[in-house]
């Protein structure tokens, strides 16, 4: 797609204006039904939803006599440890749909909601995850082929990522699992996407990813809280967490912009998946990155070919391998274990009829189902509408006495709003094109990563990234500063960002060059905020064997000199930016890096 045509796309469904000569890129009903389930050789559109069972969450982790890990079955049974669910029970009262903002006199029955958003994110991840990646025509996975678990793409993806994985993640570590206390203002979600940085920032676009056409115009208290939408938020939450799992696989698939079409180890997750003889691969290795970040699962099972090959083998365990995973018994460890098992028990329960969900849906439930996912932002009104016209037509033709079944008949109705739905694809539209923008450089001079959000001249989100140490963002210097705060909490300097951002823009005059300025932001010793200001100084390159505070160490043992003291380090594991390893090895001695040399580098020394 040329320059000018994805910019009509943009504006095209933003406002709903779109024509024939500029389509809006959606998928066949031949090419949604290839990401469904068969049954007898047939389309299988039944939407298995578990209900009225109880399911253990939260277990521990223990070590097994072979050396492994393993859920603590036999000791998960304290209060907080298992979940009854009860959708009906739990969740049957009538529900206000307004969401923040945006007021609403319609109102749905509580259950509904929560049944038909997890219904929509399973069906759009897989959307996304196969045709919203920049994988070519054909999309991310090779729907022609089997995968090694011997199943085809519908039926491996219906298996692990049906809605009930969706329930496992809001039960792992969100309100649903019942987590977060009541009144707290912000939290993450009912599926935890976290904001304002983080996997919220990642769907805004930060470094070419994500999913911003959508998403850089949104509030995520608005999308996401679960204290400030109906039903938890948990439409809003949904749609994100799909859109998640094609911004994570996007990453460890070579979908970004500086490595699309990349085969290397490190950017094959997507042949990882489809190759992996571990038949929970795809539900483990999304949850991994879900809890620990995409970067991660690059320095663990994808991180040599050497590695990539053995692991792809491993036949079931995988997670119990230690050359594929580091052996740690912390949060990632666990979501690699709960959430497929949850999923499984699930998934396993929801095939029989007393432990599934159904309910009779009205035209009525769809309507404003797609009401508020177009009230969000999500889609523009043009493009809701022409979803509804085409889902409606399909209810109308299933229903008996004004409604359907949503085991049974939603599928079908929900495979007319997902074709006619656009795909979005990666990086689309996004906030960090720095053509046209007249921008500056804030450069984070503080020891620790700091968060930096801010909106560009028209008021709409624009940068929001954790900025490492001793490394830069550009900023628009028409707009604002939301937040500047450091990660750790030692101080918030946004308003005096304002202050220096205001005297950088009166000291620039009218033939100002994108990116000729420069802020330099630190904390002096005193605990209080700094800001200098002046042309762009890049800093000189750092010299061949010296610590480089935006170089990633992916691989141990790396030895480096640290210009501080001159003393050798070599890092333990795994570490991008941060602070210098002098700082870090005198702070903590758990720390990253450890000192090498007994003696400070003579070289390092005559140059200071």
């Amino acid at each position: 797609m040329d320059i000018f045509n994805k910019k009509h796309l943009s504006a095209c469904i933003l406002l709903g204006l779109c024509t024939n000569a500029f389509a809006v890129k959606t998928i066949s009903n031949e090419q949604y039904q290839q990401l469904l389930p068969q049954q007898a050789n047939a389309v299988d559109y039944t939407i298995s939803l578990a209900d009225k069972v109880t399911v253990n969450y939260h277990c521990e982790i223990i070590e097994t006599p072979d050396g492994g890990y393993d859920i603590d079955r036999e000791g998960c049974n304290k209060p907080g440890q298992f979940y009854s669910i009860d959708w009906k029970g739990e969740f049957g009262t009538i529900i206000n749909l307004s969401i923040k903002g945006k007021p609403s006199s319609a109102t749905m029955i509580e259950h509904k909601l929560w049944a038909l958003a997890f219904a929509h994110a399973s069906a759009s991840s897989r959307v996304q995850m196969q045709y919203g990646l920049r994988k070519g025509a054909s999309g991310t996975f090779d729907l022609t082929k089997p995968f090694a678990t011997g199943e085809r793409f519908g039926d491996y993806f219906d298996r692990q990522m049906n809605p009930n994985y969706f329930v496992s993640k809001g039960l792992q570590e969100s309100s649903l699992g019942k987590d977060l206390p009541a009144g707290v203002d912000e939290d993450d979600g009912v599926l935890q996407i976290e904001y304002p940085g983080s996997a919220w920032a990642e769907l805004q676009g930060v470094v070419g990813g994500g999913f911003p056409l959508p998403y850089k115009d949104l509030e995520p208290q608005t999308v996401l809280s679960s204290h400030t939408g109906p039903a938890r938020n948990i439409l809003g939450s949904s749609i994100s967490s799909g859109f998640y799992n094609g911004s994570a696989l996007a990453i460890v698939s070579g979908s970004l912009p500086w490595n699309q079409g990349s085969d290397s180890s490190q950017d094959s997750m997507h042949l990882f998946i489809q190759q992996s003889k571990d038949a929970d691969a795809l539900s483990m290795l999304m949850s991994f990155m879900y809890n620990r970040g995409p970067y991660a699962a690059k320095d663990q099972v994808l991180r040599t070919q050497e590695i990539f090959d053995h692991c792809v083998g491993i036949a079931e365990d995988l997670e119990d391998d230690w050359i594929c995973f580091q052996k740690q018994n912390d949060f990632g460890a666990r979501y690699i274990r709960q959430i497929p098992d949850v999923t499984n028990t699930l998934t396993l329960a929801a095939k029989h009829s007393a432990t599934s969900y159904d309910t009779d849906l009205s035209w009525s439930d769809v309507s404003n189902y797609l009401d508020v996912l177009e009230a969000y932002g999500f889609y523009s009104a043009a493009i809701t509408a022409k979803a509804k016209a085409a889902a409606q037509q399909s209810f109308d033709t299933l229903s008996s006495n004004g409604v359907i079944s949503y085991r049974t008949d939603f599928g079908k109705v929900l495979e007319q709003i997902i074709v006619n739905l656009p795909i979005y694809e990666l990086g689309e539209g996004g906030p960090y094109d720095e053509l046209g923008k007249k921008q500056f450089y804030l450069y984070n001079e503080y020891s620790g990563t700091s968060l930096v959000v801010t909106s560009n001249e028209a008021g709409q989100a624009d940068v929001n990234e954790f900025v490492l140490a001793k490394n830069r963002v550009a900023v628009d210097i028409n707009g604002a500063f939301t937040q500047l705060k450091t990660s750790d909490g030692v101080a918030d300097c946004t308003a005096q960002a304002n202050t220096a951002l205001q005297a950088l823009k009166a000291s620039t005059d009218e033939a100002y060059v994108s990116l000729s300025a420069q802020i330099t932001f630190a904390i002096n010793d005193s605990g209080a905020c700094t800001f200098e200001s002046g042309p762009h100084t890049p800093p000189p390159p750092v010299k061949d064997g010296y610590w480089d505070a935006s170089k990633l160490y992916n691989d141990p043992g790396n030895i480096v000199i640290d210009g501080i003291d001159c003393f050798e380090y070599t890092n333990a594991w795994y570490v991008v930016g941060g602070m210098s390893p002098s700082k870090a090895y005198s702070a903590d001695e758990w720390g990253v890096w450890r000192k090498s040399s007994a003696l400070p580098n003579s070289t390092c020394l005559s140059d200071k």
